[in-house]
Parts: C-alpha cells; sequence; structure tokens
C-alpha cells in the first residue's frame, strides 16, 4: 500500500476516534444535566406540593390531599405523583404511561436516562406523618437529548468531512516530494538521469531528494566513464586510427564469421587499391598520405549508405576492403563500379599527381573459405591494375542455385511461394550459461523450386525481398506462424523473430500485430532487429517498442559491435537483450583483446538491465569462457542446430 493511502487511513482512524470520542462526552454531558434538571423539577414539585398540605391533614381531609394531587400531576409532565402515610399507605396516587413522541426506541435503549424519584415530608406541627413522592416524565428530556444527539452528529460530521478533506490535500502537498523522487528512481531503473531542480521545505525529504539526486549523477558518471573506457579499447583494439575504419585483425573476424555462418551469406568482397601511394607519401609526406586515407575512406562510407550492410576496413597502406551483404549480383556489381568512380572522383577534390587515382576488384560470394574468398577478390584487383587507370573489375562468378538464377525469377518465386505459403520455419534454442532454455530463434526457408528438399537460407533471398518490396509481408508470414503456433516443440519457451528494416517503417504491420496479440502470446514473442537496422531506424524501433512493450513483447538487439555505434545508443534504446556479433566469438580463447571487451560490454549493459548473448558460439572453448566474461548465454551450432 502506498505511504500517502496509509497516512490517509491513519488520519481516518484518528479523525474517527476523535469524532466519537468528542460525540461521546457531548451526549454524556447533556444526559448529565437533563437528569439534573429532572431530578431538580422533581424535588421541586414534591416540596411545593408537601409544603401546601403541610397544616390541612388535621381535619384527615382526604379529598383535598387528592384534589392537591391531581391538580399538580395535572399540570406538569411527571410519571408519578404519590402522598402516602409513614407506613407507605397511599393517601393519593396518581401514575401515568412512558410515551416518547418523535424518539426512536433504540435511542431510549442505547441511553437511558435515569428519572429520580424526589419527596418531602408531610408534617403535623414538628411531627412527620407522611411524604410526599414525585418523578418526572422523561418526555421532554428525550426529545431535547435527541435533537442534541442529531444536531452534535452533524457537526462532528461536517468537521471529520472538512478535516479528512484539507488533511488529505496537506498529505498530497507534502508527499510530493516523494512522488518526484519515486519518478526519478524509475527513470534511473529506465537508463535516463534526471535530476529534482525542486528541493522539497521538509528537511527529511529534502535530504532524500538531494541523496537521490547525487545517485542519479554519480550513476550516470559511472556508466559514462565505462561508456568511455569501452569506446576507446574498441577504438585501439579494432579501429584505424587514420581513416576510423575496422582495422585490418577486426576485417578477418568479421569476413570469417561471415563466410562460415551456416545461415549463408548474399553479398561479395571488395578492394581497393590506391596507385602508387608509397611514392605520394615520399613526395608529399606522410600528413597528406593520411589525409588521402581519410578522403579515401569517408568516400566508402557514402557510396555505400543504404547498399545492405557494408563492412569497411583500411588493410594496410593503400589497401581498403568491403564486405558487402544482403545484395544481390546486379546491385553488387552497380556499388562496386559506383566505388570506382567516386575514386576517380577523388582526383578533382584533393590534389593528386595523376587522375589514375586507385583500382576496384569484387568478387560475388559463392560458398568459398575466406582464404579462397580474399585471394579471389585479390586477383581480380590486380586484373583491375592491369586493364586501365580507375579500372573496376567485377566477378559474379556463382555455383549455387540463387546467384544462377536473374534476380527478377528469384522474386516471383519468392512472391508465389508466399502465396502458396511454402516457406519453412527452423527454430535454433539460445541457452543460459549455466544450461537453461532461454528462448528459441526463428529462420525461414525457401525450398528450391527444382530441388525441393534444398531449403535455401534467408540471407539468401533477403536482399531480394527488400528490393522488391517483400520484406514485410515475409515478416507478417513468421509472426502468423509463431502466433498460431508458438511452441510446436513442446517446450514453453519464448520465440524470437527477426525484423527487416523496411518492416519497421510498415506501420500497418504494427497496427496488425499489436491487434493480434492476446494476453498469452505477448510474453512469449521477442522481436530481434539487427544493429544496422536499429540505427537505420531509430524512431521507428522507438514506436515498436513503445506500442509493443507494454503488451508484454521483449526488443533485443542483434550483431552488435558491427556498426561501431555509441553505447549511448544502448541507453537510449530500452531493449532487453544484446546479442554481440559472432565476429567477436570465433576465436574467442585466443584473442584477449575481444574478451576484455566482452567484459566491459557486459558491465555496461548490466548496468541498462539488458541480457547479453553471444552469437556465433561453435566450439566447446568459446561456451566455457562466456561465463567468466559475464555474459548470459549463448547461441551458436554447438549449442543446437536449426531444427
Amino acid at each position: 500500500m502506498r505511504l500517502s493511502r496509509q497516512l490517509t487511513l491513519l488520519l481516518a482512524i484518528l479523525v474517527l476516534l476523535l469524532f466519537i470520542g468528542t460525540f461521546a462526552i457531548a451526549l454524556h454531558n447533556a444526559r448529565t444535566y437533563l437528569a439534573a434538571q429532572l431530578a431538580s423539577h422533581a424535588q421541586d414539585a414534591a416540596t411545593s406540593l408537601g409544603l401546601s398540605l403541610t397544616g390541612r391533614l388535621a381535619d384527615g381531609d382526604l379529598a383535598l390531599v387528592r384534589s392537591s394531587t391531581d391538580a399538580l400531576f395535572d399540570s406538569g409532565d411527571y410519571l408519578q405523583v404519590r402522598v402516602e402515610d409513614l407506613a407507605g399507605e397511599p393517601w393519593a396516587d396518581r401514575r401515568a404511561a412512558l410515551q416518547l413522541a418523535g424518539v426512536p426506541a433504540w435511542f431510549v435503549a442505547w441511553i437511558p436516562l435515569d428519572t429520580p424519584l424526589r419527596q418531602a415530608d408531610l408534617l403535623q406541627g414538628w411531627r412527620r406523618v407522611g411524604r410526599v413522592l414525585v418523578r418526572s416524565h422523561p418526555g421532554h428530556a428525550y426529545q431535547q437529548l435527541w435533537s442534541t444527539a442529531q444536531e452534535a452528529l452533524a457537526w462532528h460530521v461536517a468537521a471529520a468531512v472538512l478535516a479528512m478533506l484539507v488533511g488529505t490535500i496537506g498529505l498530497r502537498l507534502l508527499l510530493r516530494p516523494l512522488t518526484e523522487v519515486e519518478r526519478q528512481a524509475e527513470a534511473v531503473c529506465n537508463r535516463e538521469f534526471p535530476i529534482i531542480t525542486r528541493v522539497p521545505f521538509t528537511l527529511e525529504f529534502r535530504r532524500v531528494a538531494m541523496a537521490m539526486n547525487r545517485l542519479s549523477a554519480k550513476v550516470r558518471q559511472m556508466l559514462a566513464d565505462a561508456e568511455q573506457l569501452a569506446t576507446r579499447l574498441r577504438e585501439q583494439a579494432f579501429l584505424d586510427p587514420v581513416t576510423g575504419l575496422a582495422n585490418r585483425r577486426q576485417f578477418m573476424e568479421i569476413l570469417e564469421h561471415r563466410v562460415t555462418d551456416p545461415e549463408g551469406m548474399a553479398g561479395g568482397l571488395i578492394l581497393i587499391g590506391l596507385r602508387d601511394f608509397k611514392a605520394y607519401n615520399q613526395n608529399y609526406g606522410y600528413p597528406a598520405g593520411d589525409r588521402l586515407l581519410t578522403a579515401c575512406g569517408a568516400l566508402l562510407s557514402d557510396q555505400l549508405r543504404g547498399l545492405g550492410r557494408a563492412s569497411t576496413a583500411h588493410l594496410s597502406g593503400a589497401d581498403f576492403a568491403v564486405l558487402l551483404e544482403d545484395v544481390n549480383p546486379p546491385d553488387f556489381a552497380t556499388a562496386a563500379r559506383r566505388l570506382a568512380a567516386g575514386l576517380a572522383g577523388l582526383y578533382g577534390r584533393i590534389d593528386l599527381p595523376s587522375a589514375d587515382v586507385g583500382h576496384v576488384g569484387a568478387v560475388y560470394f559463392h560458398g568459398q573459405d575466406a582464404s579462397q574468398f580474399l585471394s579471389a577478390a585479390d586477383a581480380v584487383l590486380r586484373e583491375a591494375r592491369r586493364t586501365g587507370a580507375n579500372a573496376c573489375v567485377v566477378s559474379l562468378e556463382a555455383t549455387d542455385a540463387v546467384a544462377e538464377r536473374p534476380a527478377g525469377v528469384w522474386r516471383r518465386e519468392l512472391a508465389a511461394a508466399l502465396a502458396a505459403q511454402r516457406l519453412r520455419l527452423v527454430r535454433q534454442p539460445v541457452l543460459a550459461c549455466d544450461g537453461r532454455l532461454l528462448h528459441r530463434e526463428v529462420y525461414v526457408r525457401l525450398p528450391d523450386p527444382d530441388s525441393p528438399q534444398v531449403l535455401i537460407p534467408a540471407r539468401r533471398f533477403l536482399p531480394l525481398a527488400e528490393e522488391a518490396g517483400l520484406a514485410p509481408t515475409l515478416d507478417r508470414f513468421v509472426l502468423e506462424r509463431v502466433l498460431a503456433a508458438p511452441d510446436p516443440l513442446g517446450e514453453d519457451v519464448p520465440v524470437a523473430v527477426n525484423l527487416a528494416p523496411a518492416s519497421l517503417r510498415d506501420f500497418a504491420l504494427l497496427d496488425w500485430l499489436a491487434g493480434r496479440l492476446g494476453r498469452d502470446s505477448g510474453p512469449n514473442l521477442i522481436l530481434e532487429v539487427s544493429e544496422y537496422g536499429a540505427t537505420s531506424c531509430v524512431d521507428d524501433l522507438a514506436a515498436w517498442i513503445a506500442r509493443l512493450a507494454p503488451l508484454g513483447v521483449a526488443f533485443t538487439l542483434d550483431q552488435f559491435g558491427r556498426g561501431f555505434s555509441g553505447f549511448e545508443f544502448l541507453r537510449g534504446l530500452r531493449a532487453g537483450t544484446l546479442k554481440v556479433d559472432g565476429s567477436f566469438v570465433c576465436d574467442l580463447d585466443k584473442n584477449p583483446d575481444n574478451q576484455f571487451y566482452l567484459q566491459v560490454l557486459c558491465e555496461i549493459a548490466h548496468g541498462l538491465d539488458m541480457q547479453v548473448i553471444a552469437e556465433a558460439v561453435e566450439t566447446e572453448a568459446a561456451w566455457q569462457l562466456l561465463p567468466a566474461l559475464g555474459l548470459d548465454g549463448g547461441q551458436g551450432h554447438w549449442l543446437g542446430a536449426p531444427r
């Protein structure tokens, strides 16, 4: 129960006790006063009658006694008027029934009013010969007491209501600082760090507010320091200091992870070589060479923006590399030629000795391992150098079914598969470090039209789906299947579904999903968004979280670390889980820099109430390292293949 309600209840009890006490005292005083009045009234009547009869009893005139008694009885409100001798024999006795008009019987029974019997002596000379007994009628007294009780009750109720109203308003004003402190504490839990500017007047509340302000500032500073440390570590270990791009080591880890990913990859590798860069450094100086490298790095980032997911690196000296994913062969070739044209354009922007700036060699992926893939790209780069100035050579040779067919054919096949619901779903377990099953991630597969038993991974045809505008339809198909059968494997665990960036921008899909979710299905659904998709659709993702999080849907940031986004991005995202990109997990037991980076990342994420899951756990050595580094779980074929 809230403190304000407890204090209000306490105030109500105190007011009630005060009301009962004052009301009882008022009734008691009124009753005592009226009882005294009745006694006085009876005594006065007895004395008056006794004096009137003294001296008249000598003649034995009982008729006079009776007439005087009747006259007194009829003139006032009496229950009994009795004249008797010393032996108790009555000379006259008048009695009346106790009738109370307008007073409830329960009131009379609850508050009995004492009607005392008063007497006066009858004298004959100095000798007592009898006595007069009088008891007053309490009718008027009860009516007055009942009226007094009603008035007192009305006044006390009005006073109690007014006291409760004033007390409640006063308590709300008094406890308002606690509400602000509560909001501040909730904001800190939500990775926000506000400061209470209006310091409370009450000393105790002022101390609490100032302590919370210090705590909020301290936690914010601690997180900022940890984020800066992790950022510096990542820059030193994984970034080239001149261009700000990934260095050779980081790029090779990404390349190795992508080409060995069982889910496959749709994309290719582009190598860029600057011509005569060593001579340029010797003739113009190293600062000029650094400016050329920086300009080339900026050119690559600008030219590749919006063309799938690109991992760009400065390998060494005059060599750059780009791993472009989620693109089909025609778009890949277009991107490579665009890079070559942009490279030639540097001649007009920078003081270069020759218009022949550099060469581009591009190879589309078709199942090679990392060394073969890199060797093929190097071969086409050498061919480009032999071809001519600023030449670009692209190799789209492929052996798999996806690349052999034209893109238009595959788009029609994908649309037909969606219409006929021929797509298959597989699920891969995500385990906690103690072996518990956290959830299962859903992947979609497309049966090969020529070989239906062959299932093509989504990464091979997803670029075609996005290009054709079918990504929201594909995601809705998966969500419908998951919500219709959330637990086909017989395990009551949440299910994770990946969303494409195009789906985040489709608010019709959001409206459908919000309407479709019920009380039971919401808490068992996890929506995953890649770091690339989240950074490109920050506002759209925030709208999804604000709409679906109250329904129990959890959100996960997938493939984190590849895009080198700032840690402040995590603070504002409010996702529940962070999945570390598999390039940081490959050969984790042999890479102390990656271990230290993951450890710092876990400390930051746990401070933001986020779980950290490692992707691409493919060896027992990597799995055994995760608990020591602070990770919460892992996912990979070594832990369980999709089924």
